[in-house]
């Protein structure tokens, strides 16, 4: 069991680190000034979530403020990237959708970001990196249909 217990340790503080240093390299990348939390809002309807969406189900999704993810999206529709239209009868809530500019924004992240992330899976074998993005894909869904959300 404290084997057991080690691994899943081990496992999410690896996940942490990891993600907390492909933010620090990533961000010095990313074009625009666009900070981890833009690009993150750009991936949600380029990878996700492609059709508009409402900004209090964007913040579920992100299990944020609503207050948070909206100065977020205000962030990026100043900069043309999302489009926010009122919904009628909702004085806070805003349908966005993604723009053209914004999947630029999106593609141009990706590229400045790519030799980062090259450079840090270079020596682990594909099979590897699939078996890995599985694994943590299923976790993550796991954690997202929890009775609780």
């Amino acid at each position: 069991m404290d084997d057991m217990r080690d691994v899943l340790l081990g496992l999410f503080t690896e996940a942490a680190i990891l993600e907390h240093l492909m933010r620090s390299r990533g961000e010095g990348s990313l074009p625009d000034g666009l900070q981890s939390g833009h690009f993150g809002l750009l991936n949600y309807f380029i990878v996700n979530h492609p059709d508009p969406d409402r900004i209090s189900s964007i913040a579920w999704c992100f299990q944020e403020d609503e207050d948070y993810t909206r100065s977020k999206i205000m962030a990026l529709a100043e900069r043309g990237m999302l489009q926010m239209d009122a919904v009628q009868g909702s004085n806070s809530d805003a349908v966005v959708s993604l723009t053209e500019a914004g999947r630029q924004a999106h593609q141009a992240s990706l590229d400045a970001m790519s030799p980062n992330i090259q450079l840090a899976v270079s020596e682990i074998p594909e099979e590897d990196l699939r078996t890995t993005f599985r694994t943590l894909r299923d976790i993550r869904l796991t954690l997202d249909n929890l009775p609780d959300r």
